[in-house]
């Protein structure tokens, strides 16, 4: 059982807050981020280190991060000399060249950044009070484990079970793979001292396939990181999507990477067989990568293909994107339930866009939607059913305002900010408004 604590004020929080804020000699504490993935990384978990960095430095914390240049969606890295207020960026990779084949990619990856990280920890190793790792990619922890004074507070965020991920498939080479993802995870969250998972299910998967002391397991579900968009009022924003999703139409809408976790090629399929059946609604699907791009050759040569491929959008015209947005799809694939939860959802919710899942009855998705009432869920992989529930999705989503929508997720957003985030990393024993599992 993953513990939680209920936040009874804000005033309660903020006391425990600045409590962790300095160490006992009051100096600020300071703070080494690692994770290949960061600012102006347009991938989500990018996005996520970002805003968790500016989070720590606005809480009085000295910040480093140890990371790539940008490198997503196409594995290609493209030099940045790109800075944030208040962080210090360390930046390496620009040199290296990726494989093709998704699994040699990986590797390439852990290798080079276990290195890069290996060396900064040694450099810094007098001047860290707490040592935060992204996971994945996870070689690094080992290294850095050993090369840390014993007073460095280690602490991992875990986005995916990548060993619980890689298990579902059924080739022997890929089980073997998967073992070796395994081992190296495991040894890299159980020289931790605080693990803090996405979700729920992946805590409790965490703590039955890696052994996990369930005092070092924290829950706390990705953050908001996107504000609100209106088409009209006082405000006037920018808009930057208006061509590509027009005003007054129905448009349903996939967003993000496209892999084995989303069954990228069979979902492709079915938003293909709906667009021909739902002729008056658009469909689109915002990614990249080499996926995304083979999909996107495979539609183009077909001469009745219906759904729209565009490449991702800014941070900045996400709250636009889901404004416009009759529908956003959230496809996980079969037995990778427990492996992640789609970091993009408290985001969905927030903003008020209705959401048709496609994920198992018991999942953390199914359950949180069930929970929020703004949105569906396909309970299993098949297109017929697919396609009935799409078709009622359509009714609801357009039956209800989406500032009504807003309204009904509202008491489940505190379990989706980066205060919590904050607070866990600075020792507090419980998550405020974390998941009980």
């Amino acid at each position: 059982m993953v513990k939680e604590a209920s936040l009874q004020n804000h005033s309660v929080f903020m006391i425990v807050e600045h409590a962790h804020m300095s160490d006992s000699n009051g100096t600020r504490r300071r703070i080494l981020l690692f994770s290949p993935f960061f600012f102006p990384e347009l991938i989500s978990t990018g996005k996520a280190n970002t805003h968790l960095a500016q989070a720590l430095a606005a809480h009085g914390a000295e910040v480093t991060v140890v990371c790539s240049h940008p490198l997503y969606p196409n594995w290609i890295p493209v030099q940045s000399d790109a800075s944030l207020p208040g962080v210090t960026i360390l930046r390496d990779g620009a040199w290296v060249r990726y494989p093709k084949r998704m699994s040699l990619r990986r590797a390439v990856l852990e290798g080079w950044f276990a290195g890069y990280t290996a060396y900064h920890a040694w450099r810094l190793r007098r001047r860290v009070d707490i040592a935060v790792g992204i996971f994945p990619p996870s070689l690094f922890a080992l290294g850095a484990h050993f090369l840390f004074p014993r007073s460095v507070r280690r602490v991992a965020i875990v986005h995916d079970l990548q060993g619980v991920l890689a298990g579902q498939h059924e080739s022997v080479l890929r089980r073997g793979i998967a073992r070796l993802i395994h081992t190296v995870e495991s040894r890299g969250f159980h020289s931790q001292d605080r693990c803090i998972f996405f979700s729920a299910d992946m805590a409790q998967a965490a703590q039955k396939s890696y052994d996990l002391d369930a005092e070092k397991v924290a829950v706390q579900y990705p953050f908001v990181t996107v504000g609100r968009w209106e088409a009209a009022g006082a405000t006037k924003p920018e808009s930057r999507l208006q061509d590509i999703l027009p005003s007054g139409q129905a448009h349903v809408v996939y967003s993000g990477a496209l892999g084995l976790k989303q069954n990228s090629e069979t979902f492709v399929e079915w938003m293909q067989a709906a667009a021909q059946r739902f002729s008056n609604v658009q469909f689109h699907v915002f990614s990249g990568g080499p996926i995304f791009d083979k999909l996107r050759a495979r539609a183009a040569s077909c001469a009745d293909t219906h759904v729209q491929f565009h490449p991702l959008v800014e941070e900045r015209d996400l709250p636009e994107l889901y404004a416009r947005s009759t529908i956003q799809i959230v496809p996980q694939a079969e037995k990778t339930e427990a492996g992640a939860l789609p970091s993009k959802l408290p985001n969905l919710l927030a903003t008020g866009v209705y959401v048709l899942a496609i994920t198992s009855a018991g999942s953390e998705v199914a359950r949180l939607l069930r929970e929020a009432k703004t949105g569906s869920v396909v309970e299993r992989w098949e297109e017929p059913l697919f396609l009935s529930q799409l078709e009622e999705a359509l009714q609801q989503a357009q039956a209800i305002s989406t500032a009504e929508r807003r309204m009904q997720t509202q008491a489940l957003l505190n379990r989706f900010t980066v205060e919590n985030m904050v607070q866990l990393i600075f020792g507090a024993e419980q998550s405020p408004a974390g998941a009980q599992a």
